[in-house]
């Protein structure tokens, strides 16, 4: 083979690659409806809105509390769910094993073990949150009618859901 034929086939597996990785990138990214989660406190809570980054530092046990000092509890999606696809991807942006693995590893790191309760569904997550003054959840937007009078809807880098630029 020549030195021409081995450039392009050298140049033709790149674009395989790049594209490849293209493929890859929105298929992670088309977990996530736009609009489609919602973020969710206790009413008592006084916080409304919070950045992305605050979001993942809170779902990574790295914030522990509010600013009232209330400990924060987190009710996460179940983990097969695309909820917690979504979330894992747009938000912490860690695969699921290296979620957990994060998570467990907080007691080898010296710290107190982070709080997560699994809730199946948007009424199940209210429920818990209303029930514990410092809980956040991640709920499925279509739940909003029936849990929006038990719960706050905390606003993510300025937007609500189903505003353009919201993350989730």
């Amino acid at each position: 083979m020549n030195t021409l034929q081995n450039k392009n086939r050298i140049a033709l597996r790149c674009l395989q690659g790049a594209l490849l990785a293209v493929a890859l990138c929105a298929t992670a990214n088309a977990q996530c409806a736009s609009g489609g989660l919602a973020v969710v406190v206790n009413k008592a809570n006084s916080t409304e809105a919070l950045s992305t980054a605050q979001l993942r530092r809170l779902l990574l046990g790295d914030l522990r509390s509010w600013p009232d000092k209330k400990p924060v509890s987190i009710v996460v999606p179940d983990g097969q769910s695309a909820a917690f696809k979504c979330v894992l991807s747009a938000i912490i942006r860690m695969s699921d094993a290296e979620y957990r693995r994060y998570i467990a590893n907080a007691e080898f790191r010296g710290e107190e073990a982070v709080e997560l309760h699994v809730a199946g569904n948007g009424p199940a997550a209210a429920k818990m949150v209303t029930g514990t003054s410092g809980a956040l959840a991640i709920v499925d937007v279509t739940s909003l009618p029936t849990i929006a009078p038990n719960v706050r809807v905390i606003r993510i880098n300025g937007k609500q859901p189903g505003e353009a630029g919201y993350p989730l």
